[in-house]
């Protein structure tokens, strides 16, 4: 089956994003061509013809240093499954204006679990860039905890990083995420250790050490707050 009877079945998800111009919406196929965007995604890269996205990659499309980073987002995914969760970063918008948005990408996989693609959504938070100080910084912040948050982090060595204050950095958590920075990286951490309990057949003591928890009982007690439910129990219902 090509591509563009692989993915039809997405048609009518399409259809709905095409209703709303505050979000993007795209499928990528294996190798991070477009095969479906939504009405808002042409409206700012094609002149409103969807038709001239179609087969595209990044580096065709945007500029090259946020082309680069799509495009790596994209492979990430497409090699390795993992999820791309509320990523900020900068999309530019008609007229060249930038803005900044959260996106995120999920894999899309056959009947035989083969990774085929990759779709996402990029949703505008309405702060063009100048009237967007402070998100700069934020997206450092964020970016650093999306890729170290195995690590022992403090939130307040986050900030720093980040050039905030400790309230700065929380105030905007808060604002685009609705949860704390400290219960944003639990959401980071138990996200993979939810992956890894479906996966793999790793011990809860190791995927506790292996998603920055300081062991077993600090995963379990955490993962049942947030779930409702053991690590263990979890798996046994695992599909």
């Amino acid at each position: 089956m090509d591509s563009k009877g692989q993915f039809s079945e997405h048609a009518v998800t399409e259809a709905l994003f095409d209703a709303l111009p505050d979000v993007v919406f795209f499928i990528k196929d294996a190798v991070g061509r477009y095969v479906r965007v939504n009405q808002t995604l042409a409206d700012r890269c094609a002149g409103g013809d969807k038709a001239k996205l179609i087969g595209k990659r990044p580096a065709e499309v945007f500029p090259a240093a946020l082309a680069a980073s799509y495009a790596r987002q994209d492979e990430t995914v497409l090699k390795t499954g993992k999820r791309v969760d509320h990523q900020l970063e900068l999309h530019i918008y008609p007229g060249g204006k930038a803005g900044w948005c959260l996106t995120t990408k999920h894999p899309l996989c056959d009947t035989s679990g083969r990774i085929t693609g990759v779709t996402g959504i990029s949703r505008d938070l309405n702060a063009p860039s100048d009237k967007a100080s402070g998100f700069a910084e934020l997206a450092t912040a964020l970016k650093l905890m999306q890729t170290r948050y195995t690590e022992s982090l403090r939130i307040e060595d986050i900030a720093k990083r980040a050039g905030l204050s400790v309230y700065q950095f929380e105030q905007r958590v808060q604002r685009l995420f609705q949860m704390s920075p400290l219960q944003l990286l639990h959401k980071l951490r138990l996200d993979e250790a939810t992956r890894l309990l479906r996966e793999t057949d790793m011990s809860l003591a190791d995927i506790a050490i292996e998603t920055g928890w300081c062991d077993q009982s600090a995963f379990t007690r955490h993962f049942n707050r947030y779930t409702g439910m053991a690590p263990g129990k979890f798996r046994s219902i695992r599909a």
